[in-house]
């Protein structure tokens, strides 16, 4: 109950937008799917805090600089934003790019949407590797990703067997080893590294609970607008389909919270073809 009170403000704040997405699953017709998609939320929640209760991180996240270095991170990934956004644009206009657009865009995307530019950033400040959340300790807490990507496919067998993607991606991805290079280095890795960093320092500056895996998530989920919009040209659904997604990024960032790493996070992240979230 103590927990529940220090956190009430975010329970409340999350569960309206749970309720949002579940209505939206409601008034599509996927009613089955959206109580699947609320029960996982709240169910992986209390297996993450009572697991990490058992297995608690021996170290703190160590922030040197947290104003600075929040401020960094929030312009660095605005302007990630605008790469993704630009190539999305252009390649809308024409699909072949010419090599002098095409240099710049990569660069940028490589420096700012892939958040190379904060990593070389914090490690000029002298931080080691192991204090950006690649860190293994204790190592039990490792498995927790595992516990929390079975838990999903337990719900989206029994909830949305027909969004289960992963033959889809074993062929687009050319099998397993496509998966882990594309599903999780290539895609959590990178995202669940911004998501640390932002977080973490938005939790020592403004001290709320909980709003700092919130505030990350909403910009995590964003980062997803111009992919899908300037694949489908459709603003609405564009805007549902990142608000769908914050409820199930507040699970990966809750993980990287309590376990104070990345690793879990990126495991359950980069394998997660479960589909319990779409639709």
């Amino acid at each position: 109950m103590k927990e529940i009170k220090e956190n009430i403000q975010i329970l409340i704040t999350l569960t309206f937008i749970n309720l949002f997405v579940f209505f939206n699953y409601y008034i599509n017709g996927k009613i089955i799917h959206g109580i699947g998609y609320f029960l996982f939320f709240y169910f992986s929640i209390f297996v993450i805090y009572f697991y990490t209760n058992r297995f608690k991180p021996k170290n703190e996240i160590i922030v040197k600089n947290p104003n600075s270095e929040f401020k960094i991170s929030i312009i660095f990934t605005l302007i990630g934003i605008g790469f993704i956004a630009l190539n999305f644009y252009l390649k809308s206009l024409n699909p072949n790019l010419g090599f002098l657009i095409k240099i710049p865009i990569l660069l940028g995307i490589l420096l700012f949407t892939y958040p190379l530019g904060i990593f070389i950033n914090l490690l000029k400040n002298k931080y080691k590797i192991t204090e950006l959340g690649i860190k293994t300790n204790p190592p039990i807490n490792i498995f927790l990703g595992f516990i929390i990507f079975g838990l999903i496919g337990f719900f989206a067998y029994i909830f949305n067997r027909d969004g289960i993607l992963f033959q889809k991606a074993y062929k687009e991805y050319g099998g397993f080893g496509g998966i882990l290079l594309q599903g999780v280095i290539g895609a959590a890795l990178v995202e669940e590294f911004m998501r640390f960093i932002i977080q973490s320092r938005f939790e020592k500056i403004y001290k709320l609970n909980g709003f700092h895996i919130l505030f990350a998530t909403v910009i995590w989920a964003f980062m997803h607008f111009p992919v899908t919009y300037f694949k489908s040209k459709e603003t609405y659904e564009t805007l549902i389909y990142c608000i769908q997604i914050i409820p199930i990024g507040c699970v990966w960032g809750y993980l990287t919270h309590r376990t104070k790493s990345i690793i879990p996070s990126v495991i359950v992240h980069g394998l997660n073809m479960w589909g319990i979230q779409n639709g």
